[in-house]
C-alpha cells in the first residue's frame, strides 16, 4: 500500500478510528489528534497485504517538550476509509529506536 493513499484519506477526513484503538488511547493517555499525526508524519514499518493493513510508526507530540513514538495499525480494504484498528506506544522491550524492532531480544 502506497503510505501517500492514506495519508490523503486521513487528510481528508476519511478514517475511522476502531474501538481498540480507543481503548489503548484511553489506557495510554493519547488521543485521536496523537494518531492522526503519527500517520500524517510516519512510514509504513510492516505491511500486512494480505490483510490490508499496515503498521505505521510516527512521532507525536504529547506536550511542547515531550514527543513520543507511536504505532497506528491502518486497514485500507475499504476503497473510500481507512481504519485506525489499533494504535499504542511501542514497547521498549520489544522495539528499539522505533521503527526498528530489536534483533537482541533474548525469548525466555
Amino acid at each position: 500500500m502506497d503510505i501517500e493513499v492514506i495519508r490523503q484519506r486521513v487528510r481528508d477526513d476519511q478514517y475511522l478510528i476502531k474501538s481498540h484503538a480507543i481503548v489503548h488511547a484511553l489506557k495510554e493517555g493519547f488521543d485521536r489528534r496523537h494518531m492522526v499525526e503519527a500517520v500524517l508524519g510516519g512510514t509504513i514499518i510492516e505491511d500486512y497485504a494480505d490483510d490490508k493493513r499496515a503498521l505505521l510508526c510516527g512521532k507525536t507530540s504529547m506536550s511542547p517538550s515531550a514527543d513520543i513514538y507511536l504505532h497506528v495499525v491502518c486497514e485500507y480494504e475499504d476503497p473510500f476509509y481507512v481504519e485506525f484498528v489499533t494504535a499504542y506506544i511501542p514497547d521498549e522491550q520489544e522495539w528499539e529506536s522505533p521503527p526498528f524492532r530489536r534483533r537482541d531480544r533474548k525469548k525466555k
